[in-house]
């Protein structure tokens, strides 16, 4: 079973006013009825009354401590909890409103948000999403909003194992250059950006660097070493460095907050990745 939110949220984290939704979009209603049809939908009681009706070809399961409330075509629970139990072992969504958003995001394991470009009133938000717990998987834009998913991150990994068992290496497309630049150029997206005392140091794709003349040194592949390390991990980075060099690859390893990210010469990219599989099958 896997709990999904799946709401349209403005850029102040607006999602609806007076009852009603701050927002409404044919293609956004179309794209909620293609995920939730077939699959339980969990509200507040609010929410019900302002959608006036069950949705159908869906198990409405409607969330309420109002003693003896009922409506028909629906589940009544009378709490989060409760609520969850009816649905089971089926794939559910969280549908509104504030509230119920609000004690469900905890428990959720995929967000479904529309976000919306645009402030817009209201009196009802959407709770924050934090990016240290929630990973965007995919995002479609469209004109004036994107449809993104997120999934949420896990546990991060303390345990050496554990960390090279669950190690999944990707290989970025492209080639990358290391530079040093006294201010970061408009229009170029870098991998890597540190703050030095002799200047700011980027890792930026290739194509970049020589459309805007950046000098550039160690042309190379970027990997990153998909794995939920723990900040206070140890060993892993070391384990990999070890399994690199006795390969005789020479490689630069900058740690970010959610991975560690690997850059190697272009032309021993995949002696990388075979070195990183046989890694981790060795621990497996």
């Amino acid at each position: 079973m896997t709990v999904t939110l799946i709401a349209s949220v403005a850029e102040n984290g607006i999602i609806g006013g007076d009852g009603e939704l701050a927002w409404r979009n044919s293609e956004d209603l179309r794209r909620f009825k293609k995920l939730t049809v077939g699959h339980p939908v969990l509200m507040g009681r609010r929410t019900f009354e302002s959608i006036g009706r069950p949705l159908p070809d869906r198990r409405n399961i409607v969330i309420s401590r109002s003693p003896g409330w009922s409506s028909e075509g629906v589940e009544v629970a009378d709490s989060v909890e409760r609520a969850l139990e009816l649905a089971g072992d089926q794939d559910s969504f969280v549908v509104g409103g504030g509230e119920i958003y609000a004690q469900t995001i905890d428990l959720a394991d995929r967000l479904e948000i529309t976000h919306i470009e645009l402030e817009l009133p209201g009196d009802t938000h959407f709770p924050g999403i934090a990016p240290a717990n929630w990973e965007r998987i995919r995002v479609d834009h469209r004109d004036g909003f994107s449809f993104v998913t997120y999934r949420r991150r896990p546990v991060p990994i303390v345990d050496l194992e554990q960390l090279l068992a669950a190690l999944e290496p990707e290989l970025h497309h492209g080639e990358y250059l290391y530079a040093v630049v006294e201010h970061i150029p408009s229009g170029i997206d870098p991998v890597v950006v540190v703050a030095e005392s002799e200047g700011i140091t980027l890792v930026l794709p290739r194509e970049q660097a020589d459309e805007l003349g950046i000098a550039g040194v160690f042309p190379c592949a970027w990997i990153t070493l998909r794995v939920p390390s723990a900040l206070e991990a140890v060993g892993l980075t070391a384990a990999v460095s070890r399994a690199l060099t006795a390969d005789g690859i020479s490689a630069n390893i900058v740690a970010g907050y959610h991975h560690d990210h690997l850059f190697v010469p272009v032309d021993r990219a995949a002696d990388t990745m075979a070195a990183l599989a046989a890694l981790a099958h060795i621990r497996n």
